[in-house]
């Protein structure tokens, strides 16, 4: 008889399986965490968005209501500010979405706008600070997250 030569045996042993499907399950909890932590980041970027629209917002109307001798600013209501070298204090305060609320209970964003003229009279100041609860994703927030902004007016 004719001895046949023995082909050799194709595939995978137990021992590399386990190892592909290790280094598999590791690379999946690392994307898993990486869209956690980019969700984060989304939510941190949109708050910042809504504050400095908010900000501009504010300093729109008081530009605008600093001209009006009787008329309340058009989208805020902001009283008409007589522009002077003592800073006059506008505190407003905003829900989650941005829009205007009436107390500092329901507020989500705490805005304060501080317009000032400066002694020659010839430029006015607005200064504004926004500040909002720090989010995490459990528990309570970890502070306040602050946006301060300056706008030089004629």
């Amino acid at each position: 008889m004719k001895n046949r030569c023995q082909q050799p045996a194709y595939g995978f042993t137990l021992i590399e399986v386990m190892l592909s499907m290790s280094v598999f399950t590791f690379a999946v909890l690392v994307i898993i965490a990486t869209f956690g932590t980019s969700g984060n980041y989304a939510g941190n970027d949109a708050r910042r968005t809504i504050a400095v629209e908010i900000l501009h917002t504010c300093f729109r109307d008081i530009d605008l209501s600093k001209n009006q001798v009787a008329e309340i600013s058009p989208t805020l209501g902001i009283e008409p500010i007589t522009w002077q070298g003592v800073p006059a204090k506008v505190k407003l305060w905003f829900d989650i979405d941005g829009n205007k609320v009436d107390s500092e209970k329901q507020a989500f964003f705490k805005c304060d706008v501080t317009p000032t003229r400066d002694p020659s009279s010839q430029l006015g100041h607005l200064h504004g600070r926004i500040v909002w609860p720090a989010k995490r994703q459990k528990g309570s927030p970890d502070g306040n997250v602050e946006l301060f902004t300056s706008l030089l007016l004629p």
